[in-house]
């Protein structure tokens, strides 16, 4: 019976320990936020990608250009495996009609691991069968430890624990109202660079082009996990009618000529064109539709300054209601570094 009691007090206190420690340095949950308002809200458009989604589309003009009502769950260093389980409990109440579906390359060439931290655990997120699915795929083969504690133990980290738990008992992040990604946006220190506008959307509104940023070689190929999960997607999709769009969304010059991205293009056209997905890449968006600057960007990496984020979302309405799609678009990767 002592024994018993002994490793019951040691359960406990490890338990205490882990949720305590949970709390003060486990990132406030912007996913959470974001899930709630695409289940709960009068939606039929899904905006999903990472960060160059978030704040390269802007729901309100996508909305009233296509007579649609979309909004985004686009979250920063979204693991392709999870935009997978995430469209599917956002349309718990199959009511979704269209996928947007932004191609970010850097994370195509990753496997589906990602560093403790990052808001990328989705397992206290999902329901039903899915979170055991999930738990199988990805969390007990690769990041079993996210389960318990999912933060990395870093002085950086420490440092913002008084943001991390302001965060977490801000009135608006307790009731899991969509104004609680202000109070995530200000944890990710994004607030400074961002505006938070609602549906999901960032606006970009001052620049930092002091950001770190390196070219990623693109080596002819992704991970061949990401494109099983890609399948699924598609499948999924067309198992509940969905319209599945994907695009690029365009970077700003000087990336462009940095990195080229001829190859990119290449490889996801003919790889979406192979199973039937509709890609549009703006990187290929002529000039006099979508004139840019580095100047129209916060960063380097390519995160959008809102006008230019208002520019590519209209845009993409124009494409999408004309004829003629390919009268937006140049032909070749000279062209484009040609018009830049």
């Amino acid at each position: 019976m002592r024994t018993f009691r002994r490793i019951l007090g040691i359960v406990i206190v490890f338990a205490l320990s882990v949720g305590i420690m949970s709390f003060l340095l486990t990132p406030p949950s912007g996913i959470r936020v974001l899930l709630k308002q695409a289940q709960e809200g009068d939606y039929d458009t899904l905006i999903m990608g990472q960060s160059h989604a978030e704040c390269g589309y802007n729901p309100y003009i996508i909305s009233d250009g296509l007579d649609v009502n979309a909004v985004s769950v686009a979250r920063r260093i979204t693991p392709i495996n999870n935009i997978y389980y995430i469209l599917q409990e956002a349309n718990l109440d199959k009511k979704y009609k269209t996928v947007i579906l932004d191609i970010d390359p850097y994370y195509w060439v990753l496997d589906q691991t990602r560093d403790l931290g990052t808001d990328m655990n989705l397992m206290p997120h999902l329901t039903g069968m899915r979170r055991y699915h999930y738990f199988r795929e990805a969390v007990w083969p690769q990041r079993f430890v996210m389960l318990f504690c999912d933060y990395a133990l870093t002085g950086e980290n420490i440092a913002k624990i008084p943001n991390c738990v302001g965060a977490k008992l801000d009135s608006d992040y307790i009731a899991n109202n969509d104004s609680a990604m202000n109070a995530v946006n200000k944890y990710l220190k994004s607030d400074t660079a961002f505006d938070y506008e609602g549906r999901g959307f960032l606006r970009g509104v001052n620049r930092a082009p002091d950001l770190a940023w390196a070219p990623t070689e693109f080596k002819g190929h992704v991970e061949d996990d990401n494109i099983y999960d890609l399948q699924r997607i598609k499948a999924y999709c067309d198992e509940n009618n969905i319209r599945l769009i994907c695009t690029q969304s365009a970077l700003n010059p000087y990336r462009l000529r940095a990195q080229d991205m001829s190859e990119v293009h290449d490889y996801f056209t003919d790889l979406l064109g192979s199973m039937g997905i509709e890609f549009y890449d703006f990187n290929y968006a002529k000039s006099e539709y979508l004139h840019r600057t580095d100047e129209d960007y916060v960063d380097v990496d390519g995160h959008m300054m809102g006008n230019i984020a208002d520019r590519q979302s209209q845009l993409f309405v124009e494409v999408l209601k004309s004829d003629d799609k390919s009268q937006y678009f140049y032909n070749t990767y000279d062209e484009v570094l040609s018009n830049l």
